[in-house]
């Protein structure tokens, strides 16, 4: 009972951060950061070495230098897109964001330069993928809200996180054929075709909702159910991804940082895999 108390209070206050941070920016820029740097050092700390630990302040250097990009970014968009006739946007914005993009890569090359590492290549590649995988998604993720859509932010939250209530009920309900076995025991085919079901049936009756018929994207109800699918499968792929981490750095969880829940990776895994197909998809709409 005091375990279920501490991971309702803990997962309440998480969302309602995420909330918190959609609609006011005092809360979305601090948080991005922090989910960013909190997010890293946990991918490190899991396979940590001597050389991983000197590596790792480069990351993060990395990941804020990618974050400051988009923040810097996204605010010279809407500067530029408040002026009457928006004179060169494209040609002032991407120069600026690519210099600041090429930087944070150099940084994780940076410390294989200067230092003797006897495994460079792992070093690297665990540099890139954090800024692949954790870094990019976020600053995605916080571009579009800053630039594009609030609401649009707020629909992928909720069907995220609906579409892991919705695959855990089901698997408990009905759950017989293990989907990967291997990396996720708990998961099934049925709890997954279920949560496929019910996250679009979700995401029609959000489409009804005043609040999200006003996104700057123009959306019929076929385009939400898509983008449900999307959440769907692309989450699902990023739950697993993380999983498959944890159990090859034989760990439980990616930290210790939410009580009850585990690490930032383990809360905001599905949105890392998501985000950025998601944002697509919302593009070509």
């Amino acid at each position: 009972m005091h375990n279920l108390l501490i991971r309702t209070v803990s997962g309440t206050v998480y969302v309602a951060l995420m909330v918190a941070a959609v609609f006011t920016p005092w809360v979305a820029v601090p948080l991005a950061f922090f989910l960013i740097i909190v997010g890293i050092r946990e991918l490190y700390k899991m396979y940590e070495t001597p050389e991983l630990k000197r590596s790792w302040p480069f990351a993060n250097i990395a990941g804020i230098t990618m974050a400051l990009a988009f923040l810097f970014a996204s605010q010279l968009y809407l500067f530029v897109r408040g002026l009457p006739h928006e004179p060169g946007i494209h040609v002032m914005i991407l120069p600026f964001e690519g210099v600041m993009l090429l930087l944070s890569v150099v940084a994780v090359f940076l410390p294989e330069l200067i230092g003797h590492h006897e495994d460079p290549v792992r070093n690297i590649g665990m540099g890139l993928l954090s800024l692949v995988w954790i870094a990019l998604p976020l600053c995605v993720l916080f571009f579009v809200w800053s630039v594009q859509s609030p609401a649009q932010v707020l629909a992928f939250l909720i069907l995220i996180w609906a579409s892991d209530t919705f695959a855990y009920l089901g698997g408990s309900l009905f759950g017989k054929h293990k989907l990967a076995p291997n990396i996720s025991p708990g998961k099934t085919w049925e709890g997954f075709l279920i949560s496929c079901v019910l996250t679009a049936a979700l995401a029609v009756g959000i489409s009804y909702i005043p609040y999200f018929k006003a996104m700057e994207f123009t959306f019929t109800v076929w385009h939400w159910v898509v983008m449900a699918l999307l959440v769907e499968v692309f989450g699902l792929m990023g739950d697993l991804i993380e999983s498959l981490f944890k159990r090859k750095a034989g760990v439980k969880d990616s930290g210790k940082i939410i009580p009850g829940h585990g690490g930032v990776l383990d809360r905001v895994d599905s949105i890392l895999f998501a985000a950025v197909p998601v944002w697509l998809y919302c593009l070509m709409v």
